[in-house]
């Protein structure tokens, strides 16, 4: 029996997408070749899939939408291929993996809330606790991206 497996490419200081942010990834020219390698079972012959992606058709902070079903009624999973092409928007930051990093090392200390002011309207916000922080954007000077920690 084959189950369901999801791949993640995890963004760390060793990837190649941790210095980019969202604006790169539509102003950038790059292409993104996955192959995924196995074997039949039955047969003990090797089998590929390969795919490539252009940046273009990469959609930041978006996730896939769950194919298979667990069916309690029957105890059989069930796969759904009418979503199959269907994505939901998540609250991810539009910053590089790096500048985010940069500011969770200032925080040091993750269960505070972050309060920041905006220049441009002097409003402030407060990212709730375990938010994600969305105040990155690459033009703005280090004062205007300033992260202030509260108790």
């Amino acid at each position: 029996m084959i189950w369901p497996v999801t791949i993640c490419h995890c963004i760390d200081s060793n990837s190649p997408f941790y210095e980019m942010t969202a604006e790169d990834f539509i102003t950038e020219k790059f292409e993104l070749v996955s192959i995924l390698e196995g074997s039949i079972e039955s047969t003990g012959m090797t089998t590929q899939a390969r795919s490539s992606y252009l940046n273009g058709e990469i959609t930041w902070g978006h996730r896939f939408q769950r194919l298979v079903t667990f069916q309690r009624q029957t105890g059989l999973y069930r796969i759904d291929f009418s979503r199959f092409h269907n994505t939901f928007s998540v609250d991810t930051p539009r910053c590089s993996a790096s500048h985010l990093d940069d500011l969770r090392k200032r925080a040091s200390v993750p269960a505070l809330s972050v309060v920041s002011s905006t220049p441009d309207t002097g409003d402030d916000f407060q990212v709730a606790r375990g938010a994600t922080i969305d105040l990155c954007e690459k033009n703005k000077t280090e004062e205007e991206n300033k992260v202030v920690l509260i108790n």
